[in-house]
């Protein structure tokens, strides 16, 4: 659990680079949500960047492991922020494996056997993170936790943890929500209207 007044900070950062965004959006799942959380903007704003790697290293320097594995593709520049941050090295698997070359499907360097933390930008229902966990497991690797910047809080934690994982998150949406409630970013209408539009 990170400290309040990190929280608060990484909270309002989202919201002052346009990664937190409120209004009518059609989501990946094809659902329709009130907020729109773009941390693919992350890499555009470097300060904002290394705030988010702190937050991901500071979960993660409990935790036992050799590598990082991003998921493709938003995962990858929070990872190697990360990366830096910790000293860690980093791998990451590819969408498709190349028809030249290698013809990997995860780049870096990595043996079977090697413990490795996935680390993503969020969490909704869990889907990609899953078939990210399973797909290291299934080259060998070692893997139990996952890390997210946030929690969507809409069955993401609970999927993982039905196949054995963990999910550690540096916010939820609620805390996020209530942090920009708190600073005046957003009204208390607002905020229950997300929460409804989650439930």
């Amino acid at each position: 659990m990170l400290p309040t007044e990190q929280l608060e900070s990484l909270a309002i950062t989202l919201h002052d680079i346009g990664a937190v965004r409120f209004g009518e959006f059609a989501l990946h799942s094809g659902k329709n949500s009130p907020i729109y959380i773009d941390l693919r903007l992350l890499p555009s704003y470097p300060a904002a960047l290394r705030q988010a790697a702190v937050a991901y290293q500071q979960i993660m320097e409990p935790m036992d492991f050799d590598l990082i594995a991003a998921t493709p593709l938003t995962g990858l520049p929070i990872g190697t922020a990360i990366c830096l941050e910790m000293d860690k090295p980093l791998i990451y698997r590819r969408k498709k494996a190349k028809k030249y070359g290698t013809g990997k499907r995860i780049e870096g360097k990595w043996m079977v056997g090697q413990n490795v933390v996935l680390i993503d930008d969020l969490i909704t229902s869990g889907d990609s993170l899953l078939k990210g966990l399973v797909f290291l497991k299934a080259a060998g690797l070692r893997v139990q936790e996952a890390v997210v910047l946030i929690d969507r809080q809409q069955g993401g934690r609970a999927a993982l943890e039905e196949q054995g994982y963990r999910l550690h998150s540096a916010m939820t949406i609620q805390q996020l929500l209530a942090i920009l409630e708190r600073k005046e970013r957003i009204s208390s209408h607002q905020r229950a209207q997300v929460l409804r539009a989650l439930s």
